[in-house]
């Protein structure tokens, strides 16, 4: 640019300076065509990076990595079955006969494909079992099941905060919230993975009575 007549001086058509002149308009336009894309090149970097954080925030998400456990899990069951060779019950008809269907248990190739795909999937099993385990150490998942939580504790969950628990199940626990507008409760399940925080009943009812005395 420092090579440039100052002042935007126009080319001299004919001068023995014009060469020199379109040479330096040339330097000084490729110049400013690289920053241009150095410049549309880094936004671009920066707009990969935050979208790529972005997915690996959600991926390891307390919620997802505790759905992810669960599918892998069940899918591990189902092989171990398919392996294993499995009875299950189809229908009871009126007189309380239970009508079934029988599978054998893996043979060959099809149990050799079973067998990997298993010890695949328990490697990876226990990678997000780790961070999970990680997760809960530092506060940022709830370590909770029928275990821990009973009917009566308070649980809280998104959305509608401190809420009874009505019931506790294998997966779940059921509670009743408002609906979105208003009137009637609604009953409904939320898996142990959401619950935000726990209060059993007891530390719940002295937290009442402290409160009211």
């Amino acid at each position: 640019m420092a090579a440039l007549p100052p002042g935007g001086e126009p080319i001299k058509v004919g001068h023995h300076s014009e060469g020199r002149h379109r040479r330096a308009i040339d330097r000084a336009h490729n110049a400013l065509g690289k920053a241009v894309a150095a410049d549309r090149e880094a936004d671009r970097a920066a707009s990969r990076a935050e979208s790529a954080a972005r997915t690996t925030e959600l991926r390891n998400s307390p919620v997802t990595v505790a759905n992810r456990i669960d599918k892998l899990e069940a899918e591990q069951r189902a092989d171990q079955r398919a392996l294993d060779g499995h009875t299950r019950t189809l229908f009871t008809d009126g007189r309380g006969v239970k009508h079934t269907e029988k599978t054998t248990a893996a043979t060959g190739e099809y149990r050799e494909r079973l067998i990997a795909r298993m010890a695949e999937r328990a490697a990876t099993i226990t990678y997000w079992q780790g961070i999970r385990t990680a997760q809960i150490a530092d506060g940022a998942a709830g370590d909770y099941s029928a275990d821990t939580i009973t009917a009566g504790d308070l649980v809280k969950i998104r959305h509608h905060g401190w809420t009874p628990v009505l019931r506790t199940n294998k997966k779940t626990v059921s509670v009743e919230t408002p609906a979105p507008f208003g009137g009637r409760m609604i009953r409904h399940t939320v898996p142990y993975a959401e619950i935000q925080g726990h209060r059993p009943a007891d530390a719940a009812e002295s937290s009442e009575g402290a409160a009211t005395a």
